[in-house]
């Protein structure tokens, strides 16, 4: 058994070398290139708007109270480090290394922990499930089994690491809310400089723009950022001209460069300066939509974009408004639009323009991450269930889903801060499971980037009551629904699972074995003569406690179970009241995996059960990015096989469309606590609402109405 295990890794783990190898062939050193102008559109938008309100969020807007020339400075500093550290050290050369098959986010890593430490998303745990993967990921073959991690061993420890991942996830998900408002806000602001009657058409104008842009995710991401991956690029030109001209007016700034006026800001301002952090972490906002939109892109590309392209050019901005400060503290008033070259010409215009269009790139960036998140949620049971389109035939992280001021940056500060946090925590837990690393190394990085996370963390704690309490409530109330949907669907799982039978306690096995052996004789060849002898056998089935006879009708019955191997409750139920199956029937289970997409290879496991005539065991198995399908491609795929276990069934491919029903039978639960408790009966009843206003499970199965049967059932929570 060890060689024949040995020799399946040895294959898997050629077939995926050769796979890595072919996709690096077709992708080439143009394609990637490609990829990096595109990521340009869609990634860098928010990090890229940042200096329309970097300085103002930490100096205030108040012309009358100017900082200091040393301040400025100081604050550069701290920018310049922080860009340099977070997005550039910790994100794109370290963090990004995580990618799960491709994916990033924080369900990415929680898929990677999973999966190596053995635990399944539902239900029983299978090992082949392990084996699944895709494209650029690291083999799972890696997994020592036979010693379970800490993760494996402790369901406190599962529960937690659950917990910090729905968190981080509705963090980003309430992210997603502000960043549309502010970055908008902040460019459509310039109208106001040189037109001060147009100050109260702001707001206006801004909504109008974010609805445009939400009606405009139907079109994809794809689409997106092709058309405004150039529009970008002369944005970034643009901050880099205007850095550079703003630096020659005052090339002494360049010094900021040197840590030690970071470190003397905090020196010469105590403990008042901590707060300066909450305005010096906007400068840092998107890294999670980077990270977060990685399945759009590539590792690679975002590896080149951001150093390449939008690291220079963010540097040379604030340089370059840290310069126009120091020579005049009154800009402060709106630091970016009053040290442009022209405040009323050309140039001024044409910078509004491309400080519009950025905006929305950053708002996109921010959306298609929280659509990404949010799906990834629901297939890993996480989220109650609402439509999604996918955009893009080739690219399944492309989604889109059509349901649905200075306290404004701290309450998107707070935010920010945390997410960052979270994912130091979730990463430095991946460098000793998933690369197993030793622990020191993951202890050295939780401690460098963990204390820089904290810091930011506390510094925007420090203004909750001014306006981050709203990010926070957003991310608790969604949080809570997520572990509500994830409690109450583990229950449901379980309770199917502990209600697990076999068809030996449905049937009379002695009637079918009597039979069987009267049936023994020469063997048949002709087609004809075997559809016969399955058809005699078929037919003896007798309920076991009535000994009544099940009659087998013409067509397929797909019964669907949430988890696990044995007889669906819905298939128990359909044969207690009508003693009646199809001649064909296939238990079929739909199982979730921590991977991002299933390969066609590993999709199906079909089981034929004991010695029962046209009676099948089948697996789905669908990854966190997938739609779930169960059309008539799908029904092709299971019956061809279901022929390969059983070839006497072959006429079932011929006959499929002609002579044969079709019947899906899905449990339709109501939920009922199982105590009189309070807390339970809340907790039952609010699940219970959720799964009521939710799509159904099947809704986007691709299933035709007419063919669905929903059997009722009581389930206890």
């Amino acid at each position: 058994m060890t060689d024949i295990k040995n020799g399946a890794k040895m294959t898997f783990e050629s077939d995926l070398e050769n796979r890595h190898r072919q996709i690096r062939k077709d992708i080439g050193i143009r394609g990637t290139m490609w990829l990096a102008f595109q990521s340009i559109g869609v990634i860098f938008g928010d990090i890229g708007t940042s200096p329309l309100y970097v300085f103002t969020g930490i100096f205030g807007s108040d012309p009358s109270n100017p900082p200091s020339a040393d301040d400025v400075v100081g604050a550069l500093s701290l920018i310049i480090w922080s860009l340099t550290i977070i997005p550039l050290f910790k994100y794109v050369i370290i963090i990004l290394r995580a990618d799960d098959n491709g994916e990033g986010g924080t369900f990415a890593l929680y898929s990677l922990l999973s999966r190596y430490s053995g635990i399944s998303v539902r239900g029983e745990s299978r090992i082949d499930d392990l084996t699944i993967t895709n494209y650029d990921a690291v083999s799972i073959h890696s997994v020592n089994r036979e010693k379970p991690n800490f993760i494996k061993r402790s369901k406190t420890v599962q529960n937690i690491l659950l917990t910090v991942v729905l968190l981080g996830t509705s963090l980003v998900l309430s992210d997603g809310l502000l960043t549309p408002a502010i970055s908008v806000i902040s460019a459509v602001e310039g109208i106001a400089i040189p037109a001060p009657v147009l100050t109260n058409a702001v707001v206006p104008i801004s909504c109008v723009i974010i609805i445009a842009l939400f009606l405009g995710q139907r079109f994809g991401t794809q689409k997106v950022g092709v058309f405004f991956a150039p529009v970008v690029s002369l944005w970034f030109i643009s901050l880099a001209s205007i850095g550079i001209w703003n630096i020659s007016k005052n090339p002494s700034i360049l010094k900021a460069y040197n840590p030690y006026y970071a470190i003397n800001y905090f020196v010469r301002n105590g403990g008042d300066s901590f707060e300066v952090l909450g305005g010096v972490l906007l400068a840092v906002t998107g890294v999670e939509a980077l990270y977060a939109d990685l399945g759009h892109f590539n590792r690679h590309s975002i590896q080149i974009s951001f150093p390449l392209f939008t690291y220079p050019p963010l540097i040379l901005a604030y340089c370059g408004q840290a310069s126009r400060l120091v020579l005049d503290p009154t800009v402060i008033e709106n630091t970016f639009w009053n040290t442009l070259p022209d405040l009323n010409g050309p140039f001024y215009w044409t910078s509004f323009v491309l400080a519009t269009f950025a905006t929305i790139i950053a708002s996109q960036a921010m959306i298609s991450a929280t659509f990404s998140l949010l799906y990834q949620a629901m297939q890993l049971d996480c989220f109650p269930r609402v439509k999604v389109i996918h955009t893009s035939k080739k690219v399944e992280g492309q989604i889109y889903i059509p349901e649905h001021s200075a306290n404004l940056t701290i309450a998107y500060g707070v935010a920010v801060s945390s997410v960052m946090f979270l994912s130091t925590i979730l990463y430095a837990i991946v460098m000793v499971i998933v690369f197993g690393l030793p622990v020191y190394l993951a202890v050295a990085f939780f401690v460098l980037f963990g204390f820089i996370d904290a810091c930011f963390l506390s510094a925007t704690l420090l203004k909750v009551k001014s306006g981050g309490y709203f990010t926070l409530t957003i991310a608790v109330i969604l949080c809570f629904i997520m572990l509500l949907w994830k409690w109450g669907t583990t229950k449901r799982v379980r309770f199917e699972l502990s209600r697990k039978t076999k068809l030996g306690d449905i049937f009379d096995e002695q009637a079918l074995n009597n039979t069987e052996k009267d049936s023994k004789g020469p063997v048949k060849e002709s087609s004809e003569e075997i559809e016969e002898s399955v058809e005699s056998k078929t037919s003896v089935l007798r309920l076991l406690e009535t000994k009544f006879p099940v009659n087998r009708l013409p067509g397929i019955g797909l019964f669907y179970k949430e988890a696990g191997m044995g007889v669906p409750l819905s298939f128990s139920h359909f044969v207690e009241h009508f003693p009646a199956i199809p001649e064909t029937v296939i238990f079929m289970t739909i199982r979730p995996v921590a991977v991002p997409i299933v390969g066609e290879e590993d999709r199906l496991v079909v089981q034929k059960i004991g010695n029962y005539e046209g009676i099948y065991q089948a697996i789905a198995r669908y990854g966190y990015m997938e739609n779930i399908s169960q059309g008539n491609e799908f029904l092709q795929k299971l019956l061809n096989a279901l022929c390969i276990v059983d070839p006497a069934r072959a006429s079932l491919l011929s006959n499929v469309d002609e002579n044969n029903v079709i019947t899906y039978v899905i449990s339709q639960p109501s939920f009922i606590p199982k105590t009189r408790s309070t807390w339970r009966k809340f907790l039952v009843g609010a699940y219970g609402f959720f799964v009521n206003i939710s799509r159904q499970v099947h809704g986007t199965w691709n299933i035709p109405v007419d063919d669905l049967i929903d059997v009722g059932m009581k389930v206890p929570l």
